[in-house]
């Protein structure tokens, strides 16, 4: 049942990559990290009803999750489009900190020793490399421990 339904799903998101608009969504994605969302994520794709933005991730607050959709609206110049906000809203994820960097000099680092990553960009990573869903902590739902971060996908550089 398992398989069938991993099968499904890939099938479904094939289906739908030839409507996203990858560089619209990758350059939306960065600016929504820049601008004090760092764990958000846009994906916008052309339909044959319009443009929908799709929104997903984490913020702290509703605020963060209204604050969302305004920038994106804003960044896309298209007040008007469809937007589907899965957004989730959890208070924990505003204590979560960045990690200073170890040697405080504030030297240049080079290309093999990028800076670390804080606790959110490796939050945010597991969760787009599991396919966006967090293990439910629901006992009623008999699911297994996760077993770590999920492979990268084939061809990708994660």
């Amino acid at each position: 049942m398992l398989v069938f339904s991993m099968l499904c799903m890939s099938g479904i998101a094939m289906a739908q990559s030839g409507s996203i608009d990858t560089s619209a969504s990758d350059r939306l994605t960065k600016y929504l990290h820049k601008n004090r969302l760092p764990m958000v994520g846009a994906q916008v794709s052309n339909t044959s009803s319009g443009r929908q933005l799709m929104l997903f991730g984490y913020v702290a607050t509703d605020f963060g999750k209204a604050d969302a959709v305004g920038k994106s609206t804003r960044f896309l110049h298209e007040p008007n489009i469809r937007v589907v906000n899965n957004i989730q809203v959890d208070p924990q994820v505003q204590h979560l900190k960045k990690h200073k960097a170890s040697n405080g000099s504030g030297a240049q680092m080079g290309a093999s020793n990028p800076p670390p990553r804080s606790d959110w960009e490796n939050t945010f990573d597991s969760t787009l490399r599991s396919g966006g869903a967090m293990p439910s902590n629901d006992p009623s739902l008999n699911m297994p421990p996760p077993s770590g971060p999920a492979p990268a996908p084939p061809g990708s550089s994660w």
